[in-house]
């Protein structure tokens, strides 16, 4: 028995995702349920590259193909939104309503009901070998790669919200990271499916065969790559998406519904709730701590996680991450220019400042003073002499 390389390939991105897929299942996490639907995710894509090659082992009747071929087509796009959902949000979980992704999927076994279940052995038979010509083929492949589409703006959508909340709620750079991170996995989907979209429609076009092949085998290869990657950030850096609350809204969703309440926290004056806050970043020095988040913060001063945001946004026009973020800079100025503090290293004013990554303590500092930290010191230091 001879295999060629498109199916060599095939049998090998199958063996891989069926293994990452285990072993999702198996490893001991705290995100079980994205692990869960990452490893369902890798399970299905299998079964679908195994369609290069399995027609050399094994024969399934009509029914069971057209199950496979688009029962599996309609089950990536819901899987991989509730997947991106699960990473954003630290506290998800499935619901009946989510069974609502998964209704394009069943239009198309309704609409296969009298085409094909309903006919005999013969008419299956005649229906599957001519498949890509049928109306239902042409009308499916346009309604799935709307739905992929649909489900990338969805992705977009909670990610950019997820990157809004982030900024007002959390100072914690290491949750830009993880935007940073999605951010660039999502347009990797989005570039991997719109070579798909080209590979497909060209075989609709009835385009040369070879030229086809030569597109399903880069896709396969990009495939294998792309899960790998997947994989091991899921695996080795776990940390490197930490969810944030659900529950928790961005500044627009917080005014719409500010302004449909009565709102008691607004005995206080606006200039009082100002001078409040401020005074207390002075005098305490909340912002050393580097998981400070808005809701601590807001506690602290006795006052509504909205109320906080309200202020720091329209009176200050800061987002609450920016605005904690410029203390520890201005914190971090006195301490690199402190002479008593010549021998602190930048690393541990970074850490005694609030933050707790390089990277982040770099771009923030270079905002505010145009300079990185060291540049800064010497800076001073020659002036200093001067």
């Amino acid at each position: 028995m001879s295999f060629s390389l498109l199916e060599v390939i095939a049998i090998f991105g199958v063996v891989l995702f069926l293994f990452f897929g285990f072993y999702l299942l198996k490893v001991e996490t705290n995100k079980k349920l994205t692990n869960t639907l990452l490893a369902i995710y890798f399970f299905v894509i299998a079964l679908d590259c195994s369609s290069f090659f399995y027609h050399k082992f094994l024969s399934f009747p009509y029914w069971l193909e057209i199950l496979r071929m688009e029962g599996l087509a309609g089950l990536k796009s819901p899987l991989f939104y509730l997947y991106i959902l699960s990473l954003l949000y630290e506290n998800f979980k499935l619901k009946k309503i989510h069974l609502l992704f998964f209704t394009p999927m069943l239009l198309k076994f309704l609409i296969l009901i009298p085409s094909f279940f309903l006919k005999d052995i013969e008419g299956q038979r005649t229906f599957l070998y001519n498949y890509y010509d049928q109306p239902e083929s042409i009308f499916f492949n346009v309604m799935g790669w709307g739905e992929a589409f649909i489900v990338y703006f969805a992705s977009f959508y909670q990610l950019y919200r997820y990157k809004a909340i982030i900024k007002q709620n959390y100072t914690n750079a290491n949750s830009l990271i993880n935007y940073n991170w999605l951010k660039k996995y999502l347009w990797i989907c989005v570039v991997s499916t719109l070579i798909a979209f080209i590979k497909t429609n060209y075989r609709f076009m009835d385009g040369d065969i070879q030229v086809t092949i030569n597109l399903i085998i880069f896709m396969l290869v990009s495939m294998i790559l792309y899960v790998s990657w997947m994989f091991s950030k899921a695996l080795f850096a776990p940390q490197i998406f930490q969810g944030i609350n659900s529950n928790l809204v961005t500044e627009g969703e917080k005014l719409d519904e500010f302004k449909s309440e009565n709102c008691a926290e607004e005995n206080l004056k606006t200039d009082a709730r100002v001078a409040i806050i401020l005074n207390w970043m002075e005098s305490e020095k909340p912002y050393l701590e580097p998981d400070l988040t808005v809701q601590k913060l807001a506690t602290q001063l006795d006052m509504s996680a909205r109320e906080l945001s309200e202020v720091l946004n329209k009176e200050l026009d800061k987002h609450f991450f920016d605005f904690v973020n410029e203390y520890r800079i201005k914190e971090a100025m006195k301490m690199l220019t402190d002479s008593g503090k010549k021998k602190y290293r930048i690393q541990e004013i970074m850490y005694d400042v609030g933050f707790n990554s390089k990277t982040p303590f770099n771009t923030a500092f270079k905002k505010y003073t145009s300079q990185t930290p060291s540049q800064y010191r010497n800076s001073a230091e020659i002036q200093s002499v001067v």
